[in-house]
């Protein structure tokens, strides 16, 4: 099995440029300590990262906050692409968290 290398570094100085951290990654996901969204990498095309925006936001919101993290990832030569929505659900009686993924 092949595991592709991700530009997590490259993420992460993007976020942090914007005014936000990674607070998680696993796998393909990026979570970000707001969570107004969620960056999933695209291993198909590895200049594309997946914007995933959290369903309780407004589109007005959704829309900001997609406008302030584009110029950072035009910087580091990233196209973000919105995805879809997602909620975070904890599982009961434990640590664990399940994501569910919408369509825009």
């Amino acid at each position: 099995m092949i595991i592709p290398v991700r530009p997590l570094s490259e993420v992460k100085m993007m976020l942090e440029e914007a005014g936000t951290d990674v607070s998680y990654a696993y796998e393909d996901l990026v979570f970000v300590e707001h969570t107004a969204y969620l960056i999933q990498f695209d291993d198909e095309k590895p200049s594309h990262l997946k914007l995933y925006f959290n369903a309780e936001l407004g589109k007005v919101q959704l829309e900001a906050e997609q406008k302030k993290l584009e110029p950072y990832a035009r910087k580091r030569e990233f196209t973000l692409v919105p995805a879809g929505k997602f909620e975070i659900e904890q599982k009961e009686d434990s640590e664990e968290i399940d994501i569910h993924f919408f369509p825009l």
